[in-house]
């Protein structure tokens, strides 16, 4: 065995494994082994939801992971995207279906307009949500919709998203920061707005390396629950991630449960 594994070492083998290895994990020379982890699950009846002040953070993308990954680990969850705008969520899973808008005007038959975005209920967003929103009606047709599951929001941005009816349903608000500029304004812009909700507020980082995560952290007065780094995969929006990036979306599903 051992002489295999000299001969292994020294042929290209080797090195094409170890730029497998990178390339799966993010991280240069050393490589860290790569070691099987179980999915995070969120509990039965656990509600999280995603905010930022500005769009195009990754605040879908954060919560669509999150999901996934519960979904993976046996706890599937039912993801609402309320953003009132522009809402993403279908397109990215290919989904032409029923919507929130769809399900305000179907009292007590909830259920029959959530779809499926492979193991994760998906009740898709409305694009023309903001004309008709009525905060204490899409709270009660997502609880009942989700019939118990773990919820997972996808609120949108702007000030507006922040509505105090729908976050006293809610366990924890995370508020997705980004290492750019115009992110970080938009974060410190974002304090005062989440300040005494009714609910917990957690930060999220996206796309920072760990010390400039934790400088965002520092200047930011919500416990950093998860640091999520860049990843060239999630560009082709199948939701492909590397192992760093699951990883830190179950640290973020762990400190939220």
């Amino acid at each position: 065995m051992r002489s295999l594994r000299e001969w292994l070492d020294s042929t290209p083998l080797s090195g094409l494994a170890l730029d497998l290895m990178r390339e799966a994990t993010g991280r240069s020379d050393p490589v860290e082994p790569l070691r099987p982890v179980r999915a995070a699950a969120l509990p039965a009846g656990r509600r999280l939801a995603f905010w930022s002040l500005g769009g195009g953070v990754g605040t879908s993308t954060t919560a669509a992971l999150v999901a996934h990954r519960s979904a993976g680990a046996g706890t599937p969850p039912l993801l609402v995207d309320l953003d009132r705008w522009a809402p993403s969520l279908a397109l990215r899973a290919g989904i032409q279906a029923a919507t929130i808008a769809d399900a305000l005007l179907r009292p007590g038959r909830e259920r029959e307009c959530v779809s499926r975005w492979s193991e994760v209920a998906l009740l898709p967003g409305a694009p023309g949500l903001h004309a008709i929103f009525d905060a204490t009606r899409v709270r009660e047709a997502v609880a009942r919709a989700a019939a118990g599951a773990p919820v997972v929001l996808d609120l949108g941005p702007g000030a507006e998203a922040l509505d105090r009816a729908i976050l006293s349903s809610v366990d924890r608000l995370c508020v997705v920061v980004g290492p750019r500029t115009s992110q970080l304004q938009a974060a410190f812009c974002a304090v005062p707005l989440a300040a005494d909700l009714p609910c917990e507020v957690s930060l999220v980082t996206v796309g920072a390396s760990d010390p400039d995560a934790e400088r965002i952290a520092a200047r930011l007065p919500w416990p950093h629950v998860a640091a999520i780094p860049a990843d060239p995969y999630l560009s082709a929006d199948d939701l492909g991630a590397r192992a760093p990036t699951m990883l830190a979306i179950d640290r973020l599903i762990r400190s939220c449960a």
